[in-house]
């Protein structure tokens, strides 16, 4: 979304209450005039909707669901933390970060502090076999990144258009899904070839008409 520079002449008392706006809503006075602005003439910027989207996320996990959601200073990103059954059982971040203006609708960053050789190989293997699942059977022109320590899924624009609530409900599903197929793959790894199998084929089931992003 372009931006501009206006030049408006405001009453200095009308200024004094929006700094306080601002301050309090932790925005400069520029963002702020803009949400005021938008609210006013009923116009989702990227900002609002991006707020509203992890507000909803916020809501869907606090249902009783074991995932914890963290608000972030950003206003357009938000975490998800969980815990991988094995072991001591790690905890596991899921940052969500939806982009302003971009040809992507944001990513998923997942990461697990670890540094422990067979945990960080395990992870290894199921990202792999997640993004091999993704590309046959959900989205073939998914991106998925894998730095040694980091697993980035970008997230496409859905192909029509949606409501804040459905973006938000497709994509705490998207996370709490791949947390189930995590969860499944470390709970069967007594045998691979059959942890293998067993996701495969509950990922099939979950992402039966799911939208895809």
């Amino acid at each position: 979304m372009a931006k501009s520079v206006y030049s408006l002449l405001l009453n200095d008392e009308v200024i004094s209450c929006v700094d306080l706006l601002a301050r309090q809503n932790g925005l400069s006075r520029s963002n702020m005039v803009e949400k005021i602005l938008a609210s006013a003439v009923r116009y989702e910027t990227p900002e609002i909707r991006a707020q509203s989207v992890f507000g909803e996320i916020e809501k869907l996990l606090s249902g009783g669901s074991t995932m914890r959601f963290i608000d972030q200073p950003s206003q357009y990103m938000a975490s998800i933390v969980s815990a991988i059954n094995y072991r001591y059982n790690p905890a596991i971040k899921y940052s969500v970060e939806l982009f302003p203006n971009s040809d992507h609708l944001g990513q998923l960053k997942v990461t697990l502090r670890t540094q422990n050789p067979i945990l960080i190989n395990l992870m290894s293997d199921f990202y792999s076999l997640y993004s091999a699942l993704e590309k046959n059977y959900y989205n073939a022109h998914a991106t998925h990144i894998f730095d040694g320590v980091r697993f980035t899924r970008l997230f496409n624009f859905p192909n029509k258009t949606v409501s804040t609530k459905l973006l938000a409900q497709e994509i705490t599903d998207y996370v709490k899904e791949f947390d189930e197929l995590l969860n499944l793959f470390f709970s069967n790894l007594s045998s691979p070839a059959y942890a293998y199998r067993v996701v495969e084929q509950r990922f099939l089931t979950l992402k039966k008409e799911r939208l895809v992003i």
